[in-house]
């Protein structure tokens, strides 16, 4: 019985070690930033100025834009005063605002309602985005898009 405890303990003695596979894998990974804070309806309250330019235009026009603590907003064009209600909605990082149908300036008299489609989010504080212009008898009509920013106001 020596004998074969003395084989066993040379055997296992002489064995070679085997050594662990080396880690080929590539490391993991970092995790992604967190998403932005959720934009609310407080953080935008309040009366924003700014601009917006169509696509392919040159002019800019100047709107006043005045939110509460709710789901709505007014925009005042800067020069002929006409305005139009907004509905809010929001949604992660974003606001998206839609028109009541209206006729906005420079129309002339007599020109077709429109419905101004917007999404915007904070960047820098301001409100940047883009809108779209459809008619408001054709909703998948797109009459124009265009780029605006808006600067809160003192």
């Amino acid at each position: 019985m020596r004998k074969v405890f003395l084989l066993a303990l040379l055997v296992a003695a002489c064995a070679k070690k085997e050594q662990p596979a080396a880690d080929t894998s590539t490391p993991a990974p970092p995790p992604p930033p967190p998403p932005p804070a959720a934009l609310t309806a407080a953080d935008v309250k309040g009366t924003w100025k700014g601009t917006t330019k169509a696509e392919g235009d040159t002019t800019t026009h100047s709107f006043t834009i005045t939110t509460g603590n709710d789901s709505t907003a007014k925009l005042t064009d800067t020069k002929t005063k006409r305005s139009v209600e907004y509905a809010l909605k929001f949604d992660a990082d974003s606001m998206i605002a839609t028109s009541k149908p209206w006729t906005p300036p420079p129309s002339p008299k007599g020109a077709p309602k429109v419905i101004d489609h917007a999404v915007g989010h904070l960047k820098d504080g301001k409100l940047v985005g883009m809108a779209t212009t459809v008619l408001a008898s054709k909703p998948d009509s797109v009459l124009a898009k265009s780029n605006w920013e808006a600067t809160k106001a003192p």
